[in-house]
């Protein structure tokens, strides 16, 4: 399932959970004071009582009824459609209520408590549940038209029937204007997380290579230093420059030299990919890669393997077949000599220049003491 969708519809749960638990009480509250000043638990008793501890229940099973904790999409789906089952049977039971009330004159006063508590739940359902139409379209008609329908038929009451059908259909309204509002926040919502999720790629992505820029390489190097430290763990650090790039890049332009550095890194990261291991361009032509749990002499094959796989295999562009090659250095981390991050970079560093100053297209390891 689409990783968008599925934090939507997280989001939902969300939101309908935090409402649908505010709104559980109001219905018992509201059944209290129609029933108490409509005489209902007086004439009724048994049936009055039913329907308070009904409502009860049902706000309890709101409360009770929490989102699923590991949100994936079909718990989620499955817990949205129990929580509007039990928002749809309280709307159903008021419905019924409302009905009583409208339709029996022994409520008296309360007659007009019914109806404005109706108009007032259903005005809530608009804007409160407007998260699925359909199903707050349903919880809108079962809690309205049935008293609605009542009052209707009472030739006394055509002008209170009229103003609830017209403000009925002002509630269907507001809903539609309430769900496509609710729809719009969780896309602006999206977008201003896609667009914090792209500045914090961009932040540690290169965008030429698709590798990780220098910034990330520095983070991971550090927590990999510091695991080392504190395991005993291996930790090897590999260093490269392309040889000659500049010649590359003036000889065919800069573009084949971009394409140069795209293929490059595609290259690497097939090389090393394994767990926890990071490739990056660290800037121009000089790439590294953090390997932790090896040694450096398990580093050094892998390497030598990548040199002479990229020496024997040019790369073609446009045509033109260019045979790339590197100058690898390689570091291990050291407890005793290398003191910080730095400490095994330089040490890492020296290895490059030593590659270059033996003729450049070899792999070489640090030797000397780290400072």
């Amino acid at each position: 399932m689409n990783a968008v969708k599925s934090r939507r519809l997280a989001q939902e749960v969300h939101d309908t959970y935090r409402r649908a638990v505010i709104g559980g009480p109001f219905y018992l509250v509201a059944w209290m004071i129609v029933g108490a000043y409509g005489n209902a638990f007086a004439r009724t008793p048994t049936l009055s009582w039913s329907l308070a501890a009904a409502f009860l229940l049902l706000a309890l099973f709101r409360l009770a009824q929490r989102p699923p904790s590991d949100g994936n999409w079909v718990a989620n789906l499955a817990w949205l459609r129990i929580c509007w089952g039990i928002v749809v049977v309280t709307a159903t039971l008021w419905g019924g209520v409302f009905y009583w009330a409208v339709s029996d004159p022994s409520f008296g006063p309360a007659r007009t408590a019914a109806i404005l508590t109706t108009i007032g739940l259903a005005t809530a359902f608009a804007h409160t549940f407007s998260m699925r139409r359909s199903f707050a379209l349903m919880g809108i008609i079962v809690l309205y038209l049935p008293g609605l329908m009542v009052v209707w038929t009472d030739p006394a009451e055509r002008a209170t029937a009229l103003v609830m059908s017209v403000y009925g259909i002002y509630v269907v309204v507001s809903l539609l204007r309430s769900h496509a509002d609710y729809h719009l926040r969780l896309d602006v919502d999206q977008d201003l997380r896609d667009q914090r999720d792209l500045f914090a790629r961009q932040s540690r992505i290169d965008s030429l290579t698709e590798l990780a820029n220098r910034r990330h390489f520095a983070e991971t190097l550090g927590l990999a230093l510091r695991h080392a430290q504190a395991t005993g763990e291996p930790l090897s650090l590999l260093l490269l420059d392309i040889d000659h790039f500049k010649q590359i890049n003036d000889s065919h332009g800069h573009a084949v030299g971009d394409a140069c550095l795209a293929e490059l890194s595609a290259r690497l990261r097939s090389q090393f990919s394994g767990s926890g291991e990071l490739v990056a361009r660290l800037g121009g032509e000089e790439f590294g890669a953090v390997l932790p749990g090896e040694s450096c002499a398990q580093t050094t094959q892998r390497a030598e393997e990548f040199r002479r796989s990229l020496a024997g295999q040019p790369m073609v562009f446009d045509g033109v077949a260019l045979s790339v090659t590197v100058s690898i250095g390689l570091a291990e981390f050291d407890p005793a000599g290398h003191r910080d991050v730095d400490g095994l970079y330089r040490a890492a560093d020296r290895a490059v220049y030593r590659a270059k100053d033996a003729g450049r297209n070899q792999v070489c390891r640090d030797e000397a003491i780290p400072a």
